[in-house]
């Protein structure tokens, strides 16, 4: 079995856009994917593995996920995080996104 298969939590492919927390402004950047412990994100702003940064990511209109996520790993112009801050409020919102597109993408 691969590495990618072992994971315990779900993860849905997504692209939508979001803002990463950077001293005095925000930095676009796009989600690659998600799932209710970690997030796949695009950035051309270089970051280093262990800092905590705060994400800011519109999931259905007008429903906004913010969290603070650590730096697990990076590849390329990619950032593997895990969510390591979050509100429960934001954690629902999160896991609900995260079932109804899997749901989707299973049963259409």
């Amino acid at each position: 079995m691969k590495k990618s298969d072992m994971r315990a939590e779900l993860r849905v492919p997504i692209s939508h856009r979001g803002a990463l927390a950077v001293p005095g402004a925000w930095v676009p950047c796009l989600i690659q994917n998600i799932s209710s412990i970690g997030i796949l994100i695009m950035c051309t702003q270089k970051f280093s593995v262990g800092e905590v940064l705060e994400l800011k990511c519109e999931l259905y209109p007008g429903k906004f996920l913010q969290c603070k996520v650590e730096v697990r790993h990076i590849t390329d112009m990619c950032i593997g995080t895990k969510i390591v801050e979050i509100s429960s409020e934001q954690l629902a919102l999160c896991r609900r996104f995260v079932d109804e597109h899997y749901s989707l993408s299973r049963f259409g």
